[in-house]
């Protein structure tokens, strides 16, 4: 079993539903041997499985961390093993013609329509506790669709406590725009000679005081197994150029009907977040 950590999870135990990540080790002293136990980034582990369990491991303020030990088969051992170090870029691809077409088509349609039933029932979800508000319904989602998987939660984090209305009243700055994002991020805390940096770092000074906002910790923000593009400074300075473009875009979304059109009002590197966001099916390429 190798060492893997995965993100936002969800697990129940007993009555109680735990959110936060999962970290996988050949035993659970490894926990010990990679050092976790001073590493910020591993506190919001919810659960630690292991192939054996030879040392309790606790997290922060030394709670234990619920184990389960999960003994794999010595075949299916193999058979994984081959599957990550194989040379082809889809190793199991052979095994999918060995599965019935008709038990295929059926089970892409039932993902299709839980993640639709998902997606939607978190919008929902999002329109309850904000009042019917669309445009800050939109914002969120928008804001945690940039976070591009691994920082989803981290963005929508930022974007409760950033409201759109603090965006709006300073829409005319697109340095103040970008300063909240990326100060609220944690991102504007370290020292530089840059100069556009210090102004980001004074105007999100300026702008923390004046609506009373709280920053988040910059280690919540992943870059590990994220291509450059990806990175969250990255994501957040595109996202401050898109929400300086419109009075109102979500406006402008609903108003615009065809692929194209809607196409001009993103750039292209943008584009296939936004139709995720809304949870349309890509049909056409940016």
């Amino acid at each position: 079993m190798q060492a893997r950590t995965f993100f936002n999870a969800k697990i129940k135990i007993g009555e109680t539903i735990w959110a936060g990540s999962i970290e996988l080790h050949d035993r659970s002293s490894d926990w010990y041997k990679h050092g976790h136990q001073n590493d910020k980034n591993y506190d919001t582990v919810i659960l630690h499985v292991v192939g054996i369990h030879d040392k309790e491991v606790s997290g922060p303020n030394h709670i234990p961390i619920p184990t389960l030990i999960l003994s794999i088969p010595e075949n299916i051992h193999q058979n994984i093993e081959w599957l990550l170090y194989h040379d082809k870029t889809l190793p199991c691809l052979h095994a999918i013609k060995e599965v019935d077409t008709i038990f295929l088509y059926a089970w892409l349609g039932k993902l299709i329509n839980e993640r639709l039933e998902r997606k939607t029932g978190d919008i929902f979800r999002l329109l309850e506790k904000y009042q019917e508000d669309w445009n800050e319904v939109f914002y969120i989602t928008l804001c945690r669709n940039f976070g591009f998987g691994i920082n989803n939660d981290a963005f929508e984090w930022l974007a409760i406590h950033l409201p759109f209305r603090y965006i709006l009243k300073q829409r005319g700055s697109s340095s103040q725009i970008e300063a909240m994002l990326l100060g609220q991020a944690g991102l504007l805390n370290e020292s530089g000679e840059c100069h556009y940096y210090r102004l980001l770092q004074k105007e999100y000074q300026f702008l923390k005081h004046k609506f009373g906002l709280t920053t988040n910790e910059n280690y919540f923000y992943k870059c590990l197994r994220t291509r450059p593009g990806n990175f969250p400074h990255v994501k957040l300075a595109q996202l401050a150029a898109i929400l300086t473009q419109h009075d109102n875009l979500f406006t402008a979304i609903l108003n615009t009907t065809e692929p194209e059109k809607l196409k001009k009002i993103f750039p292209a590197s943008t584009f296939r977040l936004l139709v995720n966001s809304l949870s349309l099916p890509v049909y056409f390429s940016p």
